[in-house]
């Protein structure tokens, strides 16, 4: 069989729709929000003169230790800015890394890659704003960085 660009095109939407149904279908219930905001650092907090409320919610992971953590930053008008998911671990009772705030960054320590320091430039980017809408599109960043 020969491989032409046709072949490849059908083979890359095939694979995106399946990752969009499986996402869909399969999404994590996470909960636990008031714990996890207060354990994390999270809450309403003030950055660069605007006050924003920074939410944590949890979900158990499917393979290894730990918890998935969606982390939300909401505007005043209860509109999600921001939205990332990232992994703390828990291994041998170790407490998970807290937020941590600076003039105009959320950061947070994603504990499933290898460089696990990210964050969230504030306010947030429309990018930002975009993603939060589009679950799917969040989750494939999130894959793909």
């Amino acid at each position: 069989m020969q491989v032409t660009g046709k072949n490849l095109i059908s083979v890359a939407i095939a694979l995106v729709l399946a990752l969009a149904i499986s996402s869909l279908t399969l999404r994590k219930s996470y909960e636990g929000c008031k714990s996890y905001t207060q354990a994390l650092n999270g809450g309403t907090k003030e950055l660069g003169g605007k006050k924003y409320k920074i939410e944590l919610c949890g979900a158990p992971r499917s393979f290894g230790d730990g918890d998935e953590i969606r982390l939300q930053v909401t505007g005043p008008a209860g509109n999600v800015l921001a939205e990332r998911y990232f992994t703390v671990r828990t291994i041998n009772d170790a407490a998970p890394r807290e937020l941590e705030y600076g003039d105009d960054n959320i950061f947070y320590y994603d504990q499933s890659k290898a460089s696990p320091l990210r964050f969230i430039a504030m306010p947030p980017s429309t990018m930002d704003g975009w993603t939060a809408q589009l679950p799917l599109l969040q989750r494939l960043i999130a894959l793909l960085s």
